[in-house]
Order: structure tokens, then C-alpha cells, then sequence
């Protein structure tokens, strides 16, 4: 097996442990624990999409490690100004123009976009119905870069949300 061969490998091993945090994380009732799933998938992604060269996905996870480190802290007063998301939102539009190599990769930049804004309202229920268009912005670019556990990883997510979605929120 070629060098090329195993870094693929890597890549949809480190891609199936997002899968997983990701997953978790839609079914949690409690914002804490969503975002601690949220973090450790970030981590997942960013090796994932690093081993495929696919920095427009990268980009939005590794910002996104640091936003949920941050989001973490909500109830410290130096983590509750409404500067943290306008940053991270900010930095992951700076990075994604400075490491612009298609129209593609603003995809992912406009999903990270949306999880910032969704995770900033500190609200589970708003944070999934948000992770639809999410998927779907993911599922698109993951096509275009070869992320074939990504686009599984993104299916599952959509199917996650939706059955949380019918199981619980629905009910209320």
C-alpha cells in the first residue's frame, strides 16, 4: 500500500470517529454536552479533512475547536460578549478567502456560518433545526473534495436530527 493509499485511510478512520461525536451530539437535550460532542468531532475533521488537502473543510473545524472552547465557558462574563461568534465567524471567512482555491470551499465557511450563530442562541432545539441546511452545505462540498465518509457522515447527521426532531421536539 502507497503512502497516497494510507493517508486516505487515516483520513476516513479519523472521519468515522467524527461520524460518531457528530452524531452524539444531535442527541443531546443539554448544551454542554452538545457542544463537548461538537468538540471533539471538530478535532476528528480537521485531521480528516487534512489528510485529504480538502482546507476548506479544515478551516471552519479548527475555528470551530476554539469557538467551543469558548462556548464551553458561557456562564464566565468574559465569555458571554456577543464578540466571540462576530470573531470566529470573521476568522473563518478570513482564512477560507486567504486559502481560496474554488467557489466550493466557501460552503463549508457559510455551514460554520450557521453552527456559530446556532450555538451562540444557547439553544439545543435551534441548534439541530440548523444542522439541516448544515448537512446539506457539507454534503455538497464533501462531493466535490472525495469526503465519501463525510457525505455518510452527513446523511446520518441529517437522519439524527430529523428523528430527534420527531421524537422529541415534536411532542412538545
Amino acid at each position: 500500500m502507497n503512502d497516497f493509499s494510507v493517508i486516505k485511510l487515516v483520513a476516513q478512520l479519523f472521519g468515522v470517529f467524527g461520524m460518531a461525536f457528530l452524531f452524539a451530539s444531535y442527541q443531546q437535550t443539554n448544551r454542554e454536552r452538545l457542544i463537548a460532542c461538537k468538540l471533539g468531532a471538530d478535532v476528528m475533521w480537521v485531521i480528516h479533512y487534512l489528510c485529504l488537502t480538502a482546507f476548506g473543510g479544515a478551516i471552519p473545524n479548527f475555528v470551530g475547536i476554539f469557538r467551543e472552547l469558548i462556548f464551553m465557558q458561557s456562564e464566565k462574563k468574559w465569555a458571554k460578549s456577543p464578540v466571540w461568534p462576530v470573531l470566529f465567524i470573521l476568522i473563518n471567512w478570513a482564512l477560507a478567502i486567504s486559502t481560496w482555491r474554488s467557489a466550493i470551499t466557501l460552503l463549508p465557511i457559510c455551514a460554520s456560518t450557521c453552527v456559530t450563530l446556532s450555538l451562540w442562541v444557547k439553544n439545543p432545539r435551534v441548534t439541530r433545526m440548523i444542522g439541516a441546511p448544515v448537512s446539506v452545505c457539507f454534503i455538497i462540498y464533501d462531493i466535490f473534495v472525495g469526503s465519501w465518509i463525510g457525505i455518510i457522515n452527513e446523511s446520518v447527521a441529517l437522519v439524527s436530527i430529523v428523528s430527534f426532531i420527531i421524537r422529541r421536539d415534536m411532542k412538545k
